[in-house]
């Protein structure tokens, strides 16, 4: 095949980027999931109603260590789910209120994560296509070249070299777009362990 034909656009980016890239109706968002920018705690929740008690936990002594455990994605969510047992057996009268306030901790700091995680994925799907807008560059370029010129070779290689970091970032992306599902399943299963102990 002749050195200067290039690939065509889609099949590049397919090919560089899987097929959800080239399929996908939203620019910046490269993932196969459906892209919810923010949950609400209505769809998680049957508690009672957690609107302007997002920071309600700070001011309960007891509460604050556990929300810091929850948010905490180093620790096993087994492990939080038995510590909030644990808690909801010293509880007395304001038993849904505590459970209410802490519920509303760990949703507010998740969401927040959730957020930031999402608006990175973001910023790494508008990176793969300023590289994309450059290979199309240079593709373009490299056709108007003779074939053995030095700049020819130069274009070819820079091609090479940016399909390869291409390649690698794409290796990465089906983890990288798995990271708002892993704290919507997170925050799911401490909401379900929260309301078991509600009365």
């Amino acid at each position: 095949m002749d050195h200067r034909t290039p690939l065509p656009l889609l099949g590049l980016l397919a090919l560089l980027c899987g097929p959800a890239w080239a399929a996908e109706r939203n620019p910046d968002w490269p993932c196969v999931q459906i892209l919810v920018p923010t949950l609400e705690a209505g769809q998680i929740w049957a508690g009672d109603p957690i609107a302007g008690k997002e920071g309600a936990w700070r001011d309960l002594p007891a509460v604050a260590p556990l929300v810091r455990m929850a948010l905490d994605r180093s620790v096993e969510v087994e492990t939080v789910e038995a510590e909030i047992e644990r808690f909801a057996g010293t509880l007395g009268a304001d038993r849904n209120a505590v459970l209410t306030a802490l519920f509303a901790g760990i949703f507010d700091g998740i969401n927040r994560e959730r957020g930031e995680t999402i608006a990175a994925i973001q910023r790494y799907a508008r990176q793969q296509r300023g590289m994309l807008d450059r290979v199309a560059g240079d593709l373009a370029r490299l056709e108007s070249l003779p074939p053995q010129s030095p700049e020819a070779g130069e274009v070819r290689e820079r091609i090479a070299w940016t399909r390869r970091i291409l390649d690698d970032r794409r290796r990465y992306q089906t983890a990288v777009c798995e990271q708002p599902v892993q704290l919507e399943q997170r925050l799911g299963r401490l909401a379900r362990a929260i309301a078991a102990h509600l009365e």
